[in-house]
């Protein structure tokens, strides 16, 4: 690089044109690159990158001025990349995927412990991490500068050097600030809660706190059930967050709170420790806020002869706490857009996130995208807060680390079928990414923003976010063995995504690369074969390595295979599946030499639940009794989740083993709705997700949800990490919409209607839920009280049904209502209403 725009060959003028190979000085060396009508080095292997090989001429001098050289990446000779300080030399560390010497730690000029706070039983062990950061608020590593002490009697030191450090909870006491951080003049404090042990017979003493902040949460009720769902005894918790609750035999625990989401832990054993820990996690749509991200930096690549256009794209978000399923759609990503492109003369209008950014084809340039955020902590760097305790503990802030994906290719680079109608445009970028070294990382770790209510009358203030567009490239192309997708009613998932990340501790999954394959030719339980590669089952992925501030942490892996949408409020019947896996690091194997493998296969999807919200007993379901039809097996830990029109839940806990067993739910306290319904005038059902978790210990042992909620381990990061595979079904809730005629159509005599069928599913089979009942009302005597049944739906959900040929009238009702296999309506009653004309 020099002060031109593009990167050029030494000893070639940079503005050198050709339009074939032998335009350029040395065939074996360079290619034309006709997309930009520009000669660039040309490499089969890591040698053809090198000074012996090229000769000083035509050596690069990108390549020669590196310690690590370059690889051959792409038929491309690219700077490689460290992805830890093993692969520089000693003395040396390795800093945004290059090897330098050592920062002092005299540049450290704050720094923050995470968790920094922490409330658990005497005898919890705790890992603590520091965030270190310079004057002007860019991150720092110290590394093995950064020191750790236990300055009170609370805790005591186990072990642990650089930026984390283990203690155990030894003294039972009141909040202290318990355990320090030191780099330099710099340190920064943890507090601790301690504690004492619970010794009390016949009572469970539950443990309520924030689970996106440690802080207690007081005033929440805690409410102890039998099996029958009757309230046996009920508590608030105090301001440390623990409530003491009376219990015998198996029992179940929920935790109530109009701020939070409903928590229930069923069929809970109280032979075990009766001492549970119970995170709950805000309701997801009581406030809103994140981040205005634009992209600096950006140099257009196109050809000097005017021969193309480059389509510019910036895929950005916040950090996720935990497992994605905890969160929101709308915490993840924002609601779609409309982006017209032009290619090869054709237009089409691509739907994607509001948290994209795209230029080029014709795109209107974009000054910049949002991506929304999750709640947090915060401090008083935060301009807009006052009072960053009272900010935190209402939920009004929060601090993650915003992460791009960024790509810039030439029109001509595209791959095919860009433009065909149906084109998924995340999962073409997935696809189109590992073969190409346009693809970029960038990262700002610490972001801090606050949160507001919705429709406060005034707009929620962004933080703004500037990305460097070509800050770390995805520089490591890998390919991933994906295991067997699992079955989903008559097929498979039609996709496979696999995403690299880096786990960050009290920031959450940040993304570092990803890749995609599909799953239609066919539609079995391997992913098709990708280009390249000899056989199906395996996915090209290309990776960035932890870089500006997250060197050190731990790669993480996943694969997920989706039969919806990958991103956006999931619709009813759609299915996804994930396994998880530890990354050493990420490798340099293009090829697919040594594919990675996933230790774990895919859980089959938790189909078959049944919730029964009626006072009365319904097809084999007591009165409020949820149950799952057939175990899902290796399955630890089943939830369900009932998320009302507000965004609320409500989540259900058991053990994986239990779930056939059923559990019936007890009535929430006076003054608090009863998240299982939508909310409505109406009184229907509240949208069902379920989902299936195998958690195992390091060593592999299993974890259900008692074991879990003892340990402390639902909280985000602790599940995250035990987690080796989900899959979650998203029910949704029975709904029925007419799809035709339109309301007051003119209609002939006998003639067939469409209705469609969403979160209920249609046919006779015993595993069926039922069918649709049409009831015929005023019009003439043909008309009144004729009804008409079906129960064969289409794959989308449409039931089509025939009008009496008697009937006629001027304004002929038709009720279109779910029935179930006897043909009795829901409870409560689901029907959509349409007056017609039948001359």
């Amino acid at each position: 690089m020099a002060d031109a725009d593009f990167p050029f060959i030494q000893g070639e003028r940079p503005d050198g044109a050709c339009t074939v190979d032998q335009d350029c000085a040395d065939p074996a060396l360079f290619f034309c690159n006709t997309a930009l009508s520009r000669c660039e080095a040309a490499c089969r292997s890591d040698d053809d990158c090198s000074m012996e090989r090229r000769g000083s001429h035509h050596a690069i001098l990108s390549c020669e001025s590196r310690s690590l050289g370059c690889r051959c990446d792409a038929s491309r000779c690219v700077p490689a990349l460290c992805t830890g300080d093993e692969a520089c030399e000693e003395g040396q560390v390795c800093r945004d995927g290059a090897c330098g010497e050592p920062l002092p730690p005299t540049v450290a000029a704050a720094c923050r412990v995470v968790p920094e706070r922490v409330i658990a039983p005497v005898g919890t062990p705790v890992r603590f991490e520091a965030w270190v950061s310079d004057a002007k608020g860019q991150p720092f590593v110290p590394g093995a500068a950064l020191t750790w002490t236990a300055v009170a009697a609370a805790v005591t030191r186990e072990g642990g050097t650089g930026v984390g450090a283990t203690f155990t909870l030894t003294t039972a006491g009141a909040e202290v600030e318990a355990v320090e951080a030191r780099v330099g003049v710099i340190s920064c404090r943890a507090r601790v809660t301690v504690l004492p042990r619970h010794a009390e017979p016949e009572q469970v003493r539950v443990l309520v706190t924030d689970a996106l902040t440690g802080h207690p949460v007081e005033g929440a009720s805690v409410l102890v059930s039998d099996t029958l769902g009757q309230t046996l005894a009920r508590e608030a918790t105090n301001a440390t967050g623990v409530a003491v609750v009376a219990a015998r035999g198996e029992v179940g625990v929920s935790v109530f709170h109009q701020d939070f989401g409903y928590l229930t832990l069923a069929h809970y054993d109280t032979k075990g420790s009766r001492d549970l820990r119970l995170p709950l996690r805000r309701n997801p749509a009581d406030r809103e806020g994140g981040v205005r991200a634009r992209f600096d930096h950006f140099a257009p690549v196109g050809s000097p002869m005017g021969s193309g256009e480059a389509l510019a794209v910036g895929l950005t978000g916040l950090s996720v706490p935990g497992l994605l399923s905890e969160a929101a759609p709308a915490q993840v990503a924002g609601p779609e857009r409309p982006v017209d492109l032009m290619l090869g003369g054709a237009t089409r209008q691509f739907q994607v996130p509001s948290n994209i950014w795209v230029r080029g084809l014709g795109s209107p340039d974009m000054p910049s995208v949002t991506a929304p955020g999750i709640a947090g902590v915060c401090d008083a760097r935060l301009m807009e807060v006052t009072d960053p305790e009272q900010a935190m503990r209402a939920g009004a802030c929060g601090t993650r680390s915003a992460w791009a994906l960024t790509a810039q290719v030439p029109s001509g680079g595209l791959p095919a079928g860009t433009m065909d109608t149906g084109t998924d445009p995340l999962l073409l970028l997935a696809r189109a990414l590992p073969p190409s070294g346009r693809f970029s990382s960038s990262l700002v770790r610490d972001v801090q923003f606050t949160l507001r209510p919705p429709d406060g009358g005034e707009e929620v203030p962004l933080a703004p976010v500037t990305h460097d567009f070509q800050q770390v490239p995805l520089a490591f192309p890998f390919v991933v063995r994906v295991p067997a997708l699992p079955r989903f009613r008559d097929g498979y998932p039609e996709r496979a995504v696999v995403l690299g990340s880096v786990a960050a501790p009290g920031r959450g999954l940040v993304p570092l690369g990803l890749g995609a394959a599909i799953n239609t030719q066919p539609s079995d339980p391997l992913t098709d074969t990708q280009p390249g590669l000899l056989a199906p089952g395996f996915v090209r992925v290309r990776m960035a390595p932890g870089h500006h501030g997250l060197e050190g942490q731990p790669y993480r892996l996943l694969a997920l295979a989706s039969s919806g949408a990958l991103v956006g409020e999931p619709a009813a019947g759609s299915a996804t599946s994930a396994v998880f896996a530890p990354l050493a690091a990420p490798r340099f194997d293009p090829e697919g030499t040594e594919p990675v493998t996933f230790p774990e296969g895919f859980l089959s999807i938790p189909e078959g639940s049944h919730y029964n919200p009626d006072v009365l007993p319904w097809h084999g379901l007591l009165p409020r009794e949820w149950r799952l039809d057939a175990p899902v097996t290796l399955a630890t830990v089943v939830r369900a989740t009932f998320t009302n029109a507000s965004g609320r839940r409500w989540t259900v806990l058991m053990d994986g083993r239990r779930a056939t067993s059923g559990v019936r739910l007890p009535v929430p306290p006076a003054g608090l709705e009863d998240r299982t319904f939508q909310g409505d005038t109406e009184g229907s059902r509240a949208a069902l997700s379920v989902e299936a978790l195998r958690a195992t210990t390091a060593e592999g042992a299993p974890l259900g949800a008692p074991a879990l909620a003892e340990s402390g381990g639902f909280a985000p990061e602790a599940l995250a990490e035990a987690t080796r595979a989900a899959s979650t079904l998203h029910q949704g809730r029975p709904q029925v919409t007419w799809v035709e005629p339109p309301e007051g159509a003119s209609l002939a005599r006998g003639a067939t209607v469409r209705v469609r069928v969403e979160g209920f599913q249609v046919g006779p089979a015993l595993t069926d839920e039922g069918g649709v009942l049409l009831t015929v009302r005023g019009g003439g005597a043909g008309c009144e009280g004729v009804k008409v049944g079906s129960d064969a739906a289409s794959r989308s959900g449409e039931v089509v049904l025939s009008l009496p040929g008697a009937c006629s009238g001027e304004a002929v009702v038709l009720a279109a209502s779910l029935v179930d296999g006897l043909g009795l309506p829901l409870r409560p009653a689901v029907t959509a209403v349409r007056t017609v004309r039948v001359p």
